[in-house]
C-alpha cells in the first residue's frame, strides 16, 4: 500500500490535469489546452483511458485553431486507443463524433457522416441518449447539407427524442441541436421558428461562455442570417458585425470559421444594395478559405484504420 498510494495519487493528478485541459478547450482557450496535454502526454502518467481522451481533447484543439492536420493525426490516436478499451465506450464514441465534425471541417462530408455513423452505433450498443442526441443532430446537419430532407427530419426527430431522454446534455449540446433546428426551420420556410431557434441557441452560448467566444460569435452570425430571411436586414447586419468581431478576437481573421462567417455576411450585405462591397468580401474571402484548405489538406488522408 505504501507503493501503491503515491501512483494512485499521480494518476489521480493525471486525470485531473486532462479535465482542466478540456475546460480550458470549451473556454475558448485551445493554445493553452495544447501546451498542457502536450506537456501530460509526454509524461507518460496517464493509463490508457485517459491517454485516449488527452488524444480527443487535442484534436477538438487543433480544430478549434484551424489546425486540420494536426487534428487529425490527434483523433486517430484517441481512436485507436479507445476503440479496444470494453468500459470507454462513450469516450469512443466521441472521439469518433468530433473526427467527423473536424472531417467535415475539411470539406470531406463522406468520410464525416461514415464517422459519425459509426459514433451512433458504439453510442446505441449502451443506449446512451447524450451521445445519440449528438451524433444524431450532427448527422442531420450533414443530411441538411446535401440537400437530403427526409433522412435529416428523421435525424433530428430522432435527436430531438433522445434529448428528451438525455440526462448529461450540456448548454453547447443543447444549443448545437437548437441550431439544427432552426436550420430545418430555414429549409421549411418557417423564419418566425428559424429565429426562435437560433436565438435560443445564441441564449446558451452566452450563457455558457459570455460574449467572448467562438461559439457566441457564430451564434450571432446564425441568428443575423435568420433575421435577413425574415426581411430585417439592419438587424442582421448588426447581429452578423457583432458576430465577426467576436470571430476575429477569438479565432483571427484567418480560421476557416471566421471565413465562412464572412461569406454568409456579405451575401446578406448584398441585398443591402451594397453590391461591389459584397463582391469584393466575399471573392477574398472565398479565396482565403481555399487557400487555408489548401494549406492544411494538401496531405491529408484518413487513416483506413478509423473506419474499422
Amino acid at each position: 500500500m505504501l507503493v501503491a498510494a503515491p501512483a494512485l495519487s499521480a494518476q489521480a493528478d493525471a486525470k485531473q490535469s486532462v479535465a482542466q485541459a478540456l475546460a480550458l478547450e470549451r473556454d475558448g482557450r485551445p493554445e493553452q489546452a495544447i501546451v498542457a496535454l502536450l506537456a501530460l502526454l509526454d509524461s507518460k502518467s496517464l493509463d490508457a483511458p485517459g491517454t485516449g481522451t488527452a488524444w480527443n481533447i487535442l484534436g477538438l484543439s487543433y480544430r478549434d485553431l484551424g489546425n486540420f492536420t494536426d487534428g487529425q493525426h490527434a483523433f486517430e490516436q484517441s481512436i485507436r486507443i479507445l476503440e479496444g478499451l470494453r468500459n470507454n465506450t462513450r469516450e469512443y464514441g466521441m472521439a469518433l463524433d468530433n473526427f467527423g465534425g473536424l472531417l467535415l471541417a475539411m470539406g470531406q462530408p463522406e468520410p464525416a457522416g461514415t464517422m459519425r455513423k459509426k459514433a451512433l452505433h458504439v453510442y446505441e450498443k449502451t443506449n446512451y441518449h447524450t451521445g445519440i442526441a449528438i451524433a444524431c443532430s450532427g448527422l442531420a446537419g450533414l443530411a441538411f447539407s446535401q440537400k437530403q430532407m427526409r433522412q435529416g427530419r428523421r435525424y433530428m426527430e430522432r435527436a430531438r427524442q433522445e434529448a428528451q431522454l438525455a440526462t448529461d446534455l450540456n448548454d453547447d449540446n443543447l444549443a448545437a441541436i437548437f441550431s439544427m433546428q432552426g436550420w430545418l426551420a430555414l429549409l421549411n420556410g418557417d423564419v418566425v421558428a428559424t429565429v426562435s431557434a437560433y436565438q435560443h441557441s445564441l441564449d446558451l452560448w452566452r450563457k455558457g461562455h459570455g460574449e467572448e467566444h467562438p461559439f457566441t460569435g457564430w451564434g450571432y452570425i446564425l441568428l443575423g442570417n435568420a433575421k435577413a430571411e425574415a426581411g430585417d436586414l439592419t438587424l442582421a447586419l448588426v447581429d452578423m458585425q457583432r458576430g465577426l468581431a467576436v470571430l476575429d478576437r477569438t479565432l483571427g481573421q484567418r480560421n476557416t470559421r471566421y471565413l465562412t462567417a464572412e461569406i454568409a455576411y456579405s451575401r446578406v450585405l448584398d441585398r443591402t444594395g451594397a453590391h461591389t462591397e459584397a463582391a469584393r468580401m466575399k471573392t477574398d474571402a472565398e479565396r482565403e478559405l481555399k487557400d487555408l484548405h489548401r494549406a492544411q489538406c494538401f496531405a491529408c488522408t484518413v487513416s483506413a484504420a478509423s473506419f474499422r
